[in-house]
């Protein structure tokens, strides 16, 4: 993480808006944060801490303390940070809780603490939102971007001010918690967490199946697995007795049932064999009602032969009945459409006679058209006149006032003219001398010579009077020109108004023209409604009539035709009677029957016939079956059939109560040798899982967990690295190494730090060191962690550092060792902020934030930057 930009507002000791420009400090810059004593330095790092975690550097500030007591009521206390990590620029803003004045009315209000976080365009621009609000939200996106959380964060890239030991002192597992985090070595953790979880649920497993083994004897109320092969043992005899019991009692159950059948089935038979005798002899009940039927039918079949020339006869009939009243009716219509045909034509001839007033009426209208058109015209050309004549008059005036104006400017610039020419007499005599000739009379006496009488007038004067004459005259003479154009229009509106006033003579007035033309139109559109009407009806009442005529004619027609139908079917009719076993017509009428009547007696009879020799057939097919036998004895065999069902079921309930018994043993035998099997698979399984997971979360041996074992190595290069630089800042006495002796059954040992003093010969605590030695030996530590964590691919990159004071328990060599230390890394792509009172840093490091204190709030400037 390398901050880009830091804008601090109503923050710390900072009442106004200051914003640092750290790439103006130059490519990772090493630069020194100055200031006197409460002016506001620490709170540089506070800040930037603050906007990535919302704690400040030593969290022993809320980040509601931070307001500026000197900063204006409505100014609100934020930070915004803009940085780069890796390939990518983000910029995060932060707001604490704090109180604001209310926007409306007196008094204050609770501004609730947000956040937002945005990705940048290479610009600077905000690309994307990846946190609108949410404090909570922000934070741990920050945390999942930088790879530490804020503890981690101030322990290896901010040593504030009086925390440089913290991790240089950290415990074993604090520092395993930090070097974890940013190793990325979880996958070790998760490991022996996989490995712990699979050992664990080995033993589950086998204690589960032990617990299974005891719940299946248990089910089976044995005790162990000999009292179950010794219960099976003994149930074998009475198992297979009552298996052959059952056998036995089946067969005679089906037996009897059988028997019980058969009984029902032939005693069924004989109940059946009654019915069918009783159903005949009550249906030959019918036998004389059907033999009645069958006559009146017979009887019916005799009159088909006499149906042809009888449906004829009837025919004929209703067709001279029909032909008689069409040709009735005909005659009663002809006669109301004759005397409508006389009356349309009457009414016809009186429109024609109107109709030939029509081109009179027309040539009238056309006429009066013509005259108000005209007059129309008149009133538009008399309205135009008026306009041009009051145009005409107003144009003349006009170029009256322009003559008017045109003399005035002519008497102006003859007056202009004259006092031109006066004036230049003046300035003559002027040059007149006393004895010398006049150049204008030659007069060598000037008695009187011309005095200018007031102001002179120059030649370019007279100039523009002349030219504003000329445009006056110009005017004058245009609006002349306007004023007469417009008058004779004038007139020759007048002249066409008097033309069509001597054409249309007293015929003036539009109202009289058009209530006359529409009097006219008003008959013309009369008589030609009227003659249309009547060609109309005329037209209609000759075709109804003529349609009367041709009705009546061929209505005649079909009468004398269907009288003699009529004649020849009753000639047929009596010749046909006469010839059948019929004495008259009325005995023919009375054997006939209607088609209903008929179907329902052939339905009948048939209806007989059929149930009539379905019963024979039945009673027929019935008879043999029950030749020689007795009706039996139906509630004995049922009983019989009972008793053999009871004994049974007795048999059975014995039976199934053994086997399912002897089921559940052997299953419980069967499942006993499965369980006692996988339980032996298990065991194996755990000699494998349980020896890996000892061994991976620091069980056996030296008690060293996998993660721990592996940030071991880890740590010993970090101490290479930083024992390297700690030899050179404290002239070769110190290095720092692990200690190799693990606590007293601690697992979580293996991380401890020791400092190895080359003029004792010995390894003692770290915390032994003295206040610079300590510090000497936490930047070294810090130092080397971000050499060794950016080395690793896939590390978290430590590419800025903050120191807060320290420097000044070092002495002179000491801290030269250290800057030129601090110079190295630099040099190879670091950002370092250095905070202290020291002045010998502030003369070997020219590139400097300084920070100023005054008693309206401090204020920051960037010294030796880029320009």
């Amino acid at each position: 993480m390398t901050p880009l930009t830091l804008t601090m507002q109503a923050f710390g000791p900072f009442a106004g808006s200051e914003t640092i420009d750290f790439t103006a400090l130059g490519r990772s810059p090493l630069f020194l944060i100055n200031g006197p004593t409460g002016a506001g330095k620490s709170s540089i790092l506070d800040a930037i801490c603050f906007a990535l975690y919302g704690q400040t550097t030593g969290n022993e500030r809320d980040a509601g303390q931070m307001r500026c007591d000197q900063a204006e009521a409505t100014l609100l206390t934020e930070v915004t940070l803009d940085f780069r990590l890796r390939d990518a620029t983000y910029r995060v803003r932060r707001v604490p809780q704090q109180e604001r004045p209310k926007a409306r009315g007196e008094g204050t209000t609770t501004q609730n603490a947000e956040a937002q976080l945005w990705r940048l365009t290479p610009q600077g621009m905000e690309e994307e939102c990846l946190v609108a609000r949410s404090v909570t939200d922000a934070t741990s996106q920050l945390q999942s971007l930088l790879g530490v959380d804020a503890r981690q964060f101030r322990q290896v890239m901010v040593l504030p001010q009086g925390k440089f030991r913290e991790l240089l002192l950290a415990g074993s597992k604090e520092r395993e918690e930090i070097f974890a985090q940013l190793f990325q070595t979880q996958i070790f953790q998760r490991i022996e967490q996989r490995l712990l979880e699979q050992a664990k649920h080995i033993v589950r497993e086998v204690n589960d199946h032990r617990q299974r083994v005891q719940g299946m004897l248990s089910a089976s109320d044995v005790e162990s697995e000999t009292a179950l092969n010794e219960a099976l043992a003994a149930l074998a005899p009475d198992y297979q007795a009552a298996k052959q019991d059952l056998a036995t009692a089946s067969e005679r159950r089906e037996q009897a049932v059988a028997a019980a059948q058969a009984g029902t089935t032939l005693a069924r038979q004989f109940e059946q064999h009654a019915a069918l005798v009783s159903a005949k002899s009550t249906l030959l009940e019918q036998q004389p009602a059907v033999q009645h039927a069958q006559q009146q039918l017979r009887q019916h079949e005799q009159t088909q032969t006499l149906a042809t020339p009888f449906y004829a006869l009837q025919s004929a009939q209703k067709n001279a009945t029909a032909a008689q009243r069409e040709c009735h009716a005909a005659e009663q219509a002809i006669a109301p459409r004759q005397a409508a045909h006389q009356q349309a034509q009457t009414a016809l001839e009186e429109a024609n006679a109107q109709h030939e007033r029509l081109p009179e009426l027309q040539r009238q209208a056309y006429a009066l058209e013509q005259s108000l058109a005209k007059c129309q015209e008149l009133t538009t050309l008399e309205g135009q006149y008026q306009t041009l004549a009051q145009q005409a008059a107003q144009a003349l005036e006009t170029a009256e006032q322009k003559q008017r104006a045109a003399a005035q400017q002519e008497q102006h610039t003859i007056e202009q003219e004259m006092r031109w020419h006066q004036g230049q007499a003046a300035l003559f005599a002027q040059r007149l001398e006393s004895g010398q000739p006049c150049p204008v009379c030659g007069s060598r006496e000037h008695p009187t010579p011309a005095v200018p009488a007031q102001a002179l007038v120059t030649q370019e004067e007279v100039k523009q009077a002349r030219d504003a004459y000329e445009r006056a005259r110009q005017t004058w003479v245009s609006a002349q020109q306007d004023a007469q154009r417009l008058e004779q229009q004038a007139n020759h509106l007048n002249e066409q108004c008097q033309q069509l006033r001597g054409q249309l003579g007293e015929a003036t007035s539009l109202e009289a023209l058009n209530a006359s033309l529409d009097s006219i139109k008003r008959e013309i559109g009369t008589y030609e409604q009227t003659w249309k009407a009547a060609h109309t009806q005329a037209q209609a009442a000759h075709t109804a009539f003529t349609q009367a005529q041709t009705t009546l004619t061929e209505a005649t027609q079909r009468q004398a035709e269907a009288q003699r139908t009529l004649e020849t079917a009753q000639a047929e009719w009596q010749a046909a009677l006469q010839a059948s076993p019929f004495s008259d017509e009325q005995a023919f009428t009375a054997a006939r029957l209607e088609a209903p009547e008929q179907q329902r007696l052939s339905d009948n009879v048939a209806r007989f016939q059929r149930e009539l020799a379905k019963l024979e057939g039945q009673i027929e097919a019935s008879e043999p079956l029950l030749k020689g036998k007795t009706p039996p004895d139906v509630a004995a065999l049922n009983a019989n059939a009972d008793a053999a069902k009871t004994h049974e079921e007795a048999c059975r309930q014995t039976y199934q109560r053994l086997a399912a018994r002897v089921d559940q043993l052997t299953s419980t035998q069967q499942r006993l040798v499965d369980a006692r099997r996988a339980e032996a698979a298990l065991e194996e399984q755990y000699k494998l899982w349980g020896t890996l997971s000892d061994v991976a979360n620091g069980r056996t041996g030296n008690r060293i967990s996998l993660q721990r074992f592996v940030l071991g190595v880890l740590l010993d290069d970090v101490l290479i690295q930083a024992s390297e630089r700690l030899v050179r800042m404290s002239r070769g006495r110190y290095q720092l190494v692990r200690r190799e002796d693990p606590s007293k059954g601690n697992k979580a040992s293996g991380l401890e730090l020791d400092v190895a003093d080359t003029y004792t010969g010995k390894n003692r605590p770290v915390a032994t060191l003295s206040g610079g030695e300590s510090f000497m030996a936490a930047l070294s530590l810090a130092l080397g962690l971000s050499d060794v964590v950016q080395a690793y691919a896939g590390g978290i990159q430590l590419d800025t550092l903050f120191i807060d004071e320290g420097f000044g328990s070092l002495d002179q060599d000491a801290l030269d060792q250290a800057i030129a230390m601090l110079s190295e890394l630099q040099m190879s792509g670091r950002m370092i902020g250095i905070i202290s009172h020291v002045s010998e840093l502030k003369e070997q490091m020219p590139v400097r934030i300084e920070v100023n204190a005054s008693r309206h709030g401090s204020s920051v400037t960037v010294k030796g930057a880029l320009s």
